[in-house]
């Protein structure tokens, strides 16, 4: 089972890096967001949730980790994407809602750098 969450997290990395990088062509393109990457968005979430409920049952039956920061980049990983949606979507300006999702999935992917590596 630590098997799976591994390599879920580190699905998540590879689908973490190629949005961000599309959010980052996005913003210097100028252009405004594409429902095909809000889909990206909504896979990572799924992903770092699933991965978050086998690191529980993983914690509860094997033993947590023996970083405790393990638990915060869950955690946090778990709500930037959704937290950054939820306060862009509602701004006038397009290109403002693709900034601010971009500098979100730049900071997801860093957390799921650093749930790697404390995770072992």
């Amino acid at each position: 089972m630590a098997e799976v969450h591994g390599l879920l997290a580190r699905v998540a990395l590879v689908l973490a890096l190629v949005t961000a990088a599309w959010t980052v062509v996005l913003v210097a393109g100028r252009r405004p967001i594409r429902p095909a990457l809000l889909g990206g968005f909504a896979w990572i979430v799924v992903l770092i949730a699933a991965t978050g409920l086998l690191g529980v049952v993983l914690g509860l039956t094997a033993g947590w980790p023996a970083d405790p920061l393990h638990l915060v980049y869950g955690v946090l990983a778990a709500v930037t994407l959704p937290g950054a949606w939820a306060l862009s979507r509602t701004r006038p300006d397009p290109r403002r809602t693709v900034l601010v999702l971009a500098v979100a999935a730049i900071v997801q992917v860093i957390l799921v750098v650093r749930l790697l590596q404390t995770g072992g």
